[in-house]
């Protein structure tokens, strides 16, 4: 410990200083040391020596010993300070005590000095460690090893004072990382601790030298971006930082890709102070997760509307779950080459008591931010079977009922709630398709194999919704235990148009040949759609120019025909009329 230990003395007495550090060679101490007697050296000496332990003589001719040890605790106090006298009153040894003095020794009896130095350092160090480590535990996260919420304040209004010096503008950006919370619950703490370290490393990585990052929540980090030029500047930034999140990395046996949205706020722009400007970022991340998993979006006026509609959408939700406001309607889907009904596929509709519907495109994202899904994603299960399981006899061949399975479902107690639904229903496994979207892979890939292999074992479908728009990986999609693709309605609106979307038409409908699966094309609204996917060998349509969404009676009467193969033109003509559901 003593290698090398600064000790001032305080003391204007040569003899009574040589003795002292007599007695702490004597005690085997190693130290250098300095010697002051006035108020200007003692200053001068703490500022430039930084001593470990003061000994200051109790009497000082013209300099007291209890201002000597004022000023030590004023200019450094976590540096001991053992008082030394000739004499001493009981009752000044404790006025020293009380005013900071770690010992009171007598110089006539120095042999407890060296013991006393010892433990006085000692003391002084441990106690620096734990309040070094206080300090890092109220302004550092101890996952990551970045600034949290209580330091960022800091750095936030140290940027936002540097953008009102300069020309440029500050970005505050609120990164909320995707579905963290089930890649937590799938993976266990510790794992997913090092997805957040990987994270923020990235992160701190790609960030400018002088731009800061921090972890201000479970799964959410802030990144506060100085000298920004203007907003498309900020918006090149942190797109770099979203596609660093996104990129593909492994965490023990697992591969994993997340995705993250951004929030961005601008100073001076959107706000003034970091209170504001932490308010504004976080409903625009709001509003990039409720419109897509992976974008970024600026603060605005439409993003303060959208947020107040999203949390009104979500309180009259959780009351519809409970007075049943919800219903589903089916949309059936027909062999291209027969017109034979082969299947439904189950839409949640929410019709509010006071008549007022609620389009699914505002619903379902809110659900899904909210944790609703899963109540929403059962009921929809449960109902569906039921629905399906009473079709069993009234057609030729009874329909598959398709239901669609949020990625927030992709977990264990999904697979009880699948066997649930069966058992109180009373429809035949084969009879239910699950649809999942490319993105189930996002995520813990193994995880999502691993459940749909369960779901797979229980003998249902399962089908790749919106495919052609998500991840589409090919060495993971062939890994994947599915039944049939659905393209995108997208690639569909846009293949009668544009060269490049036929082309991933006739790409995808090529890949599921070779791999055995089933086509379907979604959103199919005109004959020329229709006409092209027969021309290109698809299996199977699904749109308005079919039939819209409908009750469950009139699904029903509609999947009880059995049409003959014709032309789209012949199937135009004897295509039922059924009135349309707003969405």
């Amino acid at each position: 410990m003593a290698e090398g230990l600064r000790v001032l003395f305080v003391d204007d007495d040569a003899a009574a200083v040589q003795l002292a550090r007599r007695e702490l060679e004597r005690d085997e101490l190693l130290f250098t040391y300095s010697i002051c007697d006035n108020e200007a050296a003692l200053r001068r000496e703490l500022h430039e020596f930084k001593p470990d332990i003061v000994l200051c003589d109790y009497t000082i001719p013209g300099f007291s010993g209890l201002h000597a040890l004022s000023i030590t605790r004023q200019l450094q106090p976590a540096t001991p300070v053992l008082m030394m006298s000739g004499s001493i009153a009981e009752e000044t040894a404790i006025e020293c005590l009380k005013l900071g003095a770690t010992d009171y020794l007598l110089k006539s009896s120095l042999r407890r000095l060296g013991p006393a130095v010892r433990r006085a350092v000692a003391e002084a160090r441990q106690r620096q460690v734990f309040e070094e480590r206080i300090e890092r535990l109220s302004h550092y996260d101890t996952v990551t090893g970045l600034p949290n919420l209580a330091h960022v304040n800091e750095l936030v209004c140290a940027s936002i004072q540097r953008a009102a010096a300069s020309a440029n503008l500050m970005a505050l950006v609120i990164l909320n990382l995707d579905r963290f919370r089930f890649v937590d619950e799938d993976l266990g703490r510790n794992l997913a601790n090092e997805v957040l370290r990987a994270i923020g490393a990235a992160l701190r990585e790609k960030s400018r030298e002088h731009d800061s990052v921090a972890r201000i929540g479970p799964d959410e980090f802030m990144i506060v971006l100085s000298d920004v030029r203007d907003a498309r500047h900020a918006g090149t930034l942190v797109q770099g930082l979203l596609n660093t999140v996104a990129m593909p990395r492994k965490i023990a046996a697992h591969e994993l890709q997340m995705t993250a949205s951004a929030g961005i706020a601008l100073y001076p722009n959107d706000g003034a102070d970091f209170e504001s400007l932490l308010h504004k970022a976080t409903e625009a991340m709001h509003e990039a997760k409720a419109t897509t998993h992976g974008g970024l979006q600026f603060h605005s006026s439409e993003v303060v509307r959208h947020a107040h509609l999203r949390r009104q959408i979500e309180t009259g939700l959780r009351y519809a779950l409970q007075r049943n406001e919800l219903s589903l309607h089916y949309q059936p889907q027909y062999e291209i080459r027969t017109g034979r009904a082969c299947g439904v596929e189950a839409l949640a509709r929410w019709f509010r008591a006071d008549g007022q519907t609620i389009s699914p495109a505002l619903f379902i994202p809110v659900a899904e931010r909210s944790g609703l899904i899963g109540d929403l994603g059962n009921w929809a299960l449960r109902a569906g079977c039921k629905a399906a399981a009473s079709w069993i006899g009234t057609a030729p061949a009874a329909p598959t009922m398709s239901v669609n399975v949020s990625t927030q479902q992709i977990c264990e107690s999904f697979t009880r709630q699948i066997e649930d639904a069966l058992e109180v229903s009373g429809l035949p496994a084969e009879r239910l398709e699950l649809e999942i979207t490319e993105s189930v892979l996002i995520g813990d890939a193994d995880h999502a194999l691993d459940c749909l292999a369960r779901w797979k074992g229980l003998g249902v479908r399962i089908a790749v919704d919106d495919f052609g728009t998500g991840y589409s990986n090919l060495s993971y999609l062939s890994r994947l235990p599915i039944d049939r693709l659905k393209m995108d309605r997208s690639l569909i609106h846009g293949m009668t148009m544009k060269s490049k979307e036929a082309a991933i038409v006739r790409a995808v409908i090529s890949l599921g040949r070779e791999l055995g699966f089933t086509v379907l094309a979604e959103g199919v609204e005109t004959e020329e759609q229709f006409a092209m996917l027969a021309q290109l060998g698809c299996d199977q349509a699904q749109g308005y120019l079919l039939t819209p969404p409908t009750s469950a009676s009139e699904a029903s009467v509609l999947m009880s025909k059995r049409w003959g193969a014709r032309s789209t033109t012949s199937m135009k003509r004897h295509r039922p009329t059924i009135n349309s559901i707003s969405l």
